[in-house]
């Protein structure tokens, strides 16, 4: 991910929560594991938030799929979203739908 859009998704990312920080869910993995896979339903245009705390250098994957194929990760406007940890502490992650009503399952791992 170049410069510009590493920063274009922080600085959408940081204006978002300041707006829906009552709206987001701690993402909790069971003891031992790396990941953790969380479920919902997101209304038609809607937007659903995540965090989970990682340390600097580790590895932030999300991936998300839904019954209309039409969810994306916010940050990246993928189905999968990866990077490395630059700062220790919460860590966010969106859900977007672009399309109606639908369920999503969205898996996040930090190793």
């Amino acid at each position: 991910m170049s410069f510009i859009h590493k920063f274009a998704a922080l600085f959408a990312i940081a204006a978002f929560s300041n707006i829906t920080a009552h709206a987001d869910t701690r993402i909790r993995f069971a003891k031992g594991r790396t990941s953790a896979t969380v479920s919902g339903r997101v209304a038609s245009g809607g937007r659903v938030c995540y965090f989970a705390g990682a340390r600097a250098g580790q590895q932030f994957t999300a991936t998300v799929s839904s019954r209309s194929g039409k969810v994306v990760i916010f940050e990246s406007g993928e189905t999968s979203y990866n990077y490395e940890v630059e700062q220790s502490g919460d860590q966010s992650v969106c859900v977007d739908n672009l399309a109606g009503a639908t369920t999503y399952s969205l898996t996040v791992s930090i190793r």
